[in-house]
């Protein structure tokens, strides 16, 4: 992945953080409140908090005792410690209270004399929240990590907000349909501010997706369709391809999207997955598969009976190889 893109969100991210750290205790309310909408309009950060907030969903329940009754909380462990700062700072933002940040800050700071006291607090909120939020959030800013939250944030909108239109562009032409769902995927990456050029040959093939190829530092992507006529098979031989281009390019790892357009299921039982994303590693490259459901069902899951499973092993995948 080309580095400039992972240091431009450092960068986003530090400015935004230093700008609340200087602001006047009168412009802070609504500084919090950008801040708030900053991190939600990214992809990457977005995804990333909604991890931390699934993984810490009870971090939440202790706001109040900062935010109402200007109690001290701490947490032995720093990532359940930035999920709930991230609770109280978007807490603060939906506030209608412009001085929320102020007693939620309070506890934080050591005794100063009163015409100090807000300078203190904010003070105080700052490191408290803003600062340990941050950290976690640079910290998770390594390629693999931004491009599967990437790619799951996808994977939701896809099937949550663009299953129909997405359907129909593999129906309207199913000779080209692959094709316009790869582009679909491709526009997506583009617009978080991926810099790539689509299908650039290697020695063995085309790979759909070099990211920053350019860079010396590519990321390399694939997407496939699964239903009953291609079937697994077409999957496996993907993986196949999309592996020998982690070798040709000598890069660690590869994503492949597959886009399911029928109602039988495709499993991976694989050993290995991050965040219920599948991976395989094979000969030191790691390969991650992202299914994305578009299928029309006809029927509410209640009453679609025993659906038949189309089940990837590693072996499968390893055995392609010429390795199993």
């Amino acid at each position: 992945m080309n580095r400039e893109y992972i240091e431009q969100l450092q960068n986003n991210l530090k400015w935004r953080v230093d700008r609340l750290m200087a602001v006047d205790y009168r412009l802070f309310h609504g500084t919090v409140r950008q801040f708030c909408g900053f991190l939600k309009a990214n992809d990457v950060f977005a995804g990333v908090l909604e991890e931390l907030q699934r993984r810490f969903p009870a971090a939440g329940v202790h706001v109040q005792k900062v935010t109402q009754g200007g109690e001290c909380v701490v947490f032995d462990n720093e990532m359940e410690h930035a999920a709930f700062a991230h609770d109280v700072i978007k807490l603060c933002a939906n506030s209608q209270n412009s001085r929320v940040e102020l007693d939620a800050g309070k506890a934080y700071h050591l005794p100063v004399s009163a015409e100090k006291e807000s300078e203190a607090a904010l003070k105080g909120f700052c490191s408290a929240f803003v600062q340990p939020l941050s950290q976690y959030l640079i910290e998770q800013l390594d390629e693999q990590r931004i491009m599967l939250t990437l790619l799951r944030r996808y994977k939701h909108k896809c099937e949550w907000f663009q299953r129909d239109a997405l359907l129909n562009l593999w129906k309207s032409d199913t000779v080209r349909g692959e094709w316009n769902l790869k582009l679909h995927l491709f526009q997506y990456l583009h617009d978080q501010g991926l810099d790539f050029t689509i299908e650039p040959y290697s020695q063995s093939g085309k790979a759909d997706l070099i990211a920053g190829q350019s860079t010396g530092d590519p990321l390399i992507a694939d997407a496939k369709i699964f239903n009953l006529k291609k079937g697994k098979d077409y999957v496996v031989r993907g993986y196949r391809q999309l592996y020998q281009y982690t070798l040709d390019f000598n890069e660690p790892a590869g994503y492949m999207v597959i886009f399911k357009t029928c109602q039988e299921e495709l499993r991976f039982a694989l050993t290995n997955q991050t965040h219920s994303t599948p991976f395989v590693i094979n000969n030191n490259k790691t390969v991650y598969f992202l299914t994305i459901d578009i299928c029309d069902y006809q029927k509410p899951a209640s009453k679609r009976g025993v659906l038949q499973t189309m089940e990837i092993t590693q072996d499968d995948l390893i055995r392609e190889t010429g390795q199993g």
